[in-house]
């Protein structure tokens, strides 16, 4: 009787063991992509400079909205009178709703890391940090009013800004100023006034918005100037690309 028992159970098939969980190739330990707000050029639709930026598209995850004001065959942030430039002009029109645009586009597609922009766009980040939506209460000088109808901060407040070709905003011109003077301008002082970290891409021979602008745009906003030989655009060649995801790996995003 045992030697049958015995030959039963070298007969039976093995039980199957319980295979081990095992992420997905590729998955493990791998960060999610930066996500960003971009915000284009004057005169160039999302889809535009969705195609100008793909490259970037490997390092970060971009949303690329129109602005909300018509012109010509593409959008713009505000308009302008006529024979003004945005740092010459006295007045941003449509400037409302374009605050208005930002802060419901922010909410409603986000949640979002950073804002990057191109031109008329880098003018709309330092303008949005000049007027305080994006400044936390803390972060703003003491008794500085909230102007140009920002109506407070975007929430939750991004991480990184990303400034290409930038210029000095002209109705703000007196706001960024005052940034500028707070605790000696730029220079690492983004956690003493409570503003993310910038970098502003900066073309040498940049001839629509002169380096010089994008330079003061960074001594009110603090942060890292990078420097490229070229002109009005957004460079992504490979050393280029290199030093946005350094800066954005610094503030403490992975890509």
């Amino acid at each position: 009787l045992l030697l049958l028992l015995l030959l039963l159970l070298l007969l039976l098939p093995p039980s199957p063991l319980a295979p081990a969980a095992v992420p997905p190739l590729g998955m493990a330990g791998v960060a999610p992509k930066p996500r960003l707000l971009c915000l284009h050029g004057k005169g160039e639709t999302g889809a535009d400079f969705a195609r100008r930026i793909a490259a970037l598209g490997e390092l970060a995850d971009l949303v690329c909205p129109d602005a909300p004001h018509k012109l010509g065959g593409g959008f713009a942030w505000w308009l302008l009178p006529p024979g003004e430039r945005s740092f010459t002009t006295p007045v941003f029109e449509g400037w409302d709703e374009t605050v208005t645009f930002v802060r419901r586009t922010w909410v409603e597609q986000g949640p979002f890391d950073g804002l990057l922009g191109f031109s008329q766009g880098a003018i709309l980040i330092a303008a949005l940090v000049a007027s305080g939506a994006l400044r936390a209460a803390a972060g703003s000088p003491p008794g500085e009013p909230q102007s140009g109808g920002a109506g407070g901060a975007l929430s939750p407040p991004p991480r990184v800004l990303l400034l290409f070709g930038a210029a000095p905003p002209g109705p703000l011109r007196r706001e960024l100023a005052a940034l500028a003077a707070a605790e000696g301008g730029a220079g690492g002082a983004e956690e003493r006034r409570g503003r993310c970290p910038a970098l502003h891409v900066v073309g040498t021979q940049d001839k629509v918005n002169p380096p010089e602008g994008g330079r003061e745009v960074a001594s009110a906003l603090g942060g890292r100037i990078f420097e490229h030989p070229g002109a009005h655009d957004v460079p992504m060649d490979g050393a280029s690309l290199a030093a946005y995801r350094s800066f954005w790996v610094e503030a403490g995003l992975t890509a």
